[in-house]
């Protein structure tokens, strides 16, 4: 195992000297520091409660209001300009959760609760009380909520009737309660300031002394220690101390432990707060000068532990220590941020490259990189060129001191490979020259020069002691190593930009223009791609990997030649890819300037790692390579030295249930939990009204620690037509324009390994319906039809009747009847409207569509609306999936309701709508001389050139080569 190694250190403060006294050090390579996230959107930075609800929401008690984390975003609660009468105080003191998932909190002027499901809160009545300044609140087993204020004990309901209270005094002076602790056998132990421990009698309801001692009165905190069988006390002034109810002799009851320590040698044994971790089993302690680590000894003491490490070695002001459901450590502090401590053996190793950092003055930036059969780091340091390093011992050399001639050459290596010789790597340098070097100890020697004429060797790879393949920049050469000669296999067959062999004995080649060549049998294969490839590789079964110029990822059938695009899947953003390898578990990594993703293409899972992660120390990537003799190690070198990660088998297995909360709903921009009734929690149902239009729904899976691994997927049912899958860190849904009625949105999410969880969090959204949509409504539109339809269906018949003789009527300059019966005018008018509409068709097939719109027949609203319409269409011209189901999703309705929308203003489907529009643009296309109408069918995204024509002929009467004969004619016969 190599040397412990220094973790970046939080907050922009660095490492000050060592502490002076001998303490065990814990390994900082099992402890990473960090800020809490989003400081700056607290109303105030200083923290001095934390509390994880039983949900996993994170809330912050501050100097100026009750803040809620979900891991993207803070919420707050508070009296202020748009709230000026929520709160009697916005000083938080103390953070609770009852039985009923109501947050309890208390301030320094009262007592409330809050309800999760509906975002009220209510101030819960402290009867008797001169001073409402809550000093704690705790929750028993039984569901009581005990809330403490200087002299008085309440214990309430979870509905905020009163149990009972207490008075709490000692020499007649008001006292409050530190804790109320429930010990494994369901006493309890209520430890008063000043006053030490009492039991509480539960049939008589009275606080009896439990072990008194006047040395140990302040008790602030209480920890069981099953493995020891006694309790540690945190106290104010007296340090921690081990109790012992059971001991016979009073003198072993109370055992003090050494004061803690801090920087210079001073000590203190004002205690705060107090936890034990899940790992170590330490105790960590805050006190009024640091935080301390204590182990607890095999004889049941205390010793301090080093945290110099990870922490800086100064005195803070630090309030309350919090263990989370993972078992991470949140620390409150005030002179710097708040941090959090997280306790667990880190996968990611990290090699800051100390040495090399004092020979430059500056910090590492690792071009390229490989490791070595014995572990060893060979890589080029920007304009400081060839080093090796050895991570055991620390030690480093230089290209310079290397007894060579030929330095200039080797300086600045373009690709570093381990050779399947030990102790050997491959490097290529300057000039087309390729070295290997050879190393005993810190001893290298150049061991074989290898010069390719007139060409840039880009990559190699070695077969065996005898071959040597070598890609350059005019095809794949082969140097034989007995007779020391190259030669060009392929021929000028394209820039060769990567070498893998398959377990078949095939060597693959890629290249930026040409394609994958193959080298089976002593003749070359090639299988065009249209691709500029930068990267290759190859899994156990055959699979070939690559990688693009343009940030694309694919994979390559060798047996059935065919090529799959995984872009999309593993969430490709485009960027350049700087380096692609596949591991023993045939995992992918892919490796760009800002991300690593280790992609397991069996299942589509993907963890991904990103610079913004101060866990990862690198904030570039610059290269990648696989361990010589541990293909599952990956190796990274980039700005600030090296990391390496091992390869997980975790994206292999059955995902996690996460589960996605419902963390915020806005309405019109506004929040809506109001809106949601009571009750309702977890099973989310929004009431909107109808002039609600626009719905952003926010959602987390409340995982704080692998925030950059999760992804979401949102669907609403019967409006979208699959998952909409989000990228990392998005965590949003929006839609606009909600239709009247009932309305069901999913979402879902991977687990902290990047695979997808089978729960499903649902939220319905009932919209009501506007006064012209409701039934009774529609009751008066029946009627008022009816009364108009009622003559005319009487003169209809009236016609019939033999005694019925027709009389004439004149018509008026505008078309209508003129009168004097009424019934036949509205006949009139309705056709002429219908004629209108139907002149407005026609002229849809022959001009654009949107200036045609007669503003005598539509509404604005109505306008505004085939204007998108008609602007959403030509955007998708080309897309041969768009359809009347996307159409009404873009414009934020149901695909009836657009149906409806169309028929009755412009007398048509949907369907035929679109197919207007394109033909319209058909027409223009086939205007153009140099276009063929290949092109055109492929340009309106017709995969079928029959149905395409077939369309156009029932639109126009002819078929597109008549029509591009018949309009381009004049201008052909004119040149």
């Amino acid at each position: 195992m190599h040397k412990p190694l220094l973790i970046q250190y939080f907050l922009h403060i660095l490492l000050a000297c060592s502490l002076q006294i001998h303490f065990p050090l814990l390994h900082a390579q099992e402890i990473s520091v960090r800020p809490i996230p989003m400081l700056d959107k607290l109303p105030v930075k200083a923290i001095h409660r934390i509390f994880q609800d039983s949900e996993g929401y994170i809330w912050y008690g501050t100097f100026d209001g009750l803040c809620r984390y979900d891991g993207y975003d803070i919420k707050v609660y508070r009296s202020d300009l748009s709230n000026p009468n929520l709160l009697a105080s916005n000083y938080i003191t103390y953070i609770a959760e009852d039985h009923e998932k109501k947050i309890w909190f208390g301030t320094t002027n009262g007592l409330y609760t809050l309800d999760k499901s509906t975002q009220q809160i209510k101030t819960i009545p402290l009867e008797g009380s001169r001073d409402p300044n809550v000093f704690s609140i705790n929750v028993t087993r039984d569901g009581t909520i005990w809330a403490s204020v200087p002299g008085i004990l309440f214990r309430f309901r979870t509905d905020g009737s009163l149990v009972g209270k207490y008075k709490t005094e000692y020499n007649q002076a008001p006292q409050c309660a530190y804790i109320v602790y429930e010990t494994p056998n369901g006493d309890l132990l209520i430890s008063l300031t000043y006053s030490g421990m009492f039991k509480f009698d539960q049939q008589g309801h009275t606080l009896t002394p439990y072990f008194p001692d006047s040395d140990y009165r302040c008790i602030e905190r209480i920890i069981w220690d099953e493995t020891h069988q006694c309790y540690w006390l945190g106290t104010w002034e007296r340090g921690i101390v081990r109790f012992d109810p059971k001991s016979k002799d009073p003198k072993k009851r109370y055992v003090p432990q050494p004061m803690p320590s801090a920087v210079g040698g001073q000590t203190t044994g004002n205690v705060f707060h107090m936890v034990q971790d899940d790992v170590f089993h330490y105790l960590w302690v805050t006190t009024d000068k640091d935080l301390f680590v204590f182990q607890i000894t095999e004889n049941g003491d205390l010793k301090q532990i080093d945290t110099s490490s990870f922490l800086p070695s100064t005195n803070k002001m630090l309030y309350e220590i919090y263990k989370d459901k993972d078992g991470n450590l949140w620390v409150s502090a005030f002179d710097m941020e708040s941090f959090i401590i997280d306790i667990r053996r880190h996968t990611v190793r990290k090699y800051p490259l100390k040495a090399l950092q004092e020979q430059i003055k500056a910090q590492p930036v690792i071009n390229t990189l490989c490791v070595d059969d014995k572990g060893g780091f060979w890589f080029s340091q920007e304009r400081y060129g060839l080093c090796f390093y050895d991570p055991i011992t620390e030690r480093l050399t230089h290209y310079s001191t290397w007894t060579t001639g030929k330095r200039h050459l080797i300086a600045y290596p373009y690709k570093l490979i381990p050779s399947q010789t030990p102790g050997k790597i491959w490097s290529i340098g300057s000039k087309n020259h390729i070295f290997a070097f050879k190393r005993q100890d810190m001893d290298i020697q150049i061991d074989e020069t290898i010069q390719i004429p007139q060409t840039q060797v880009n990559t190699i790879l070695e077969e065996d002691d005898k071959r040597l393949w070598i890609g350059t920049s005019d095809g794949l050469w082969i140097y034989d190593r007995l007779k020391k000669q190259p030669k060009n296999i392929s021929g000028n067959r394209g820039n060769v930009t990567g070498i893998t062999q398959t377990n078949d004995g095939k060597i693959w080649f890629s290249t930026t223009d040409k394609g994958i060549g193959c080298l089976a049998r002593n003749k070359i294969y090639f299988y065009t791609l249209h691709k500029n490839i930068n990267h290759i590789d190859a899994t156990t079964y055959g699979e070939l990997w690559l990688g693009t110029t343009t940030g694309e990822i694919l994979s390559f059938d060798t047996q059935t030649k065919k090529i799959t695009n995984h872009s999309a899947t593993c969430n490709m953003s485009g960027d350049i890819i700087n380096g692609l390898v596949v591991d023993s578990y045939n995992h992918v990594w892919i490796v760009s300037n800002q991300s690593l993703k280790e992609y397991n293409p069996r299942n589509g899972a993907y963890r991904n790692y990103k610079t913004d992660n101060p866990n990862l120390m690198l904030n570039r990537f610059l290269s990648v390579c696989r361990h010589k003799n541990d293909p599952k190690e990956i190796f990274l070198g980039g700005v600030s030295g090296i990391i390496s990660i091992p390869s997980s088998q975790k994206i292999e297995s059955i995902p996690i249930q996460t589960s996605a909360h419902i963390t915020e709903i806005r309405v019109n921009a506004q929040g809506q939990w109001k809106n949601i009734p009571a009750g309702s929690f977890p099973h989310y149902t929004l009431q909107l009204s109808p002039e609600e239009q626009d719905v952003e729904i926010h959602f987390s899976t409340l995982d704080f620690h692998h925030l950059e691994q999760i992804r979401y997927a949102y669907r609403m049912k019967g409006e979208d037509r699959d998952w909409i899958y989000l990228d990392n860190g998005k965590n949003s849904a929006y839609y606009n324009n909600m239709e009247k009625g009932t309305h069901t949105f999913q979402v879902k999410a991977t687990d902290e390994n990047g695979q997808w969880s089978n729960h499903i969090t649902e939220l319905t959204i009932r919209k009501a319906p506007a006064f012209y949509e409701t039934w009774w409504a529609y009751t008066l539109y029946a009627l008022a039809i009816g009364g108009i339809l009622l003559p005319i269906v009487i003169l209809l018949t009236a016609r019939t009747h033999p005694g019925y003789k027709l009389k004439s009527y004149q018509t008026g300059a505008d078309g209508y009847l003129s009168k004097p019966f009424a019934p036949c005018l509205l006949k009139v008018r309705l056709q002429n409207l219908f004629n209108r509409r139907k002149a407005i068709q026609n002229e849809l097939k022959r001009n654009t569509p949107v200036a045609l719109i007669s503003p005598m027949e539509f509404t604005s609203a109505d306008e505004q609306l085939v204007r998108k319409a008609v602007k959403i269409t030509e955007s998708h011209l080309s897309d041969p999936d768009f359809d009347v189901l996307a159409l009404a999703s873009e414009l934020g309705m149901s695909r009836s309701t657009l149906s409806r929308k169309m028929k009755a203003l412009l007398g048509q489907t949907p369907l035929e709508f679109i197919k207007d529009i394109k033909m319209q643009h058909a027409c223009n296309m086939l205007k153009n001389a140099t276009m063929t109408i290949a092109e055109v069918v492929e340009a309106l995204g017709y995969n079928d050139h029959k149905h395409f024509t077939s369309l156009f002929k029932d639109t126009f009467g002819m078929t597109p080569s008549e029509f591009q004969k018949k309009e381009c004619a004049p201008s052909q016969k004119q040149n």
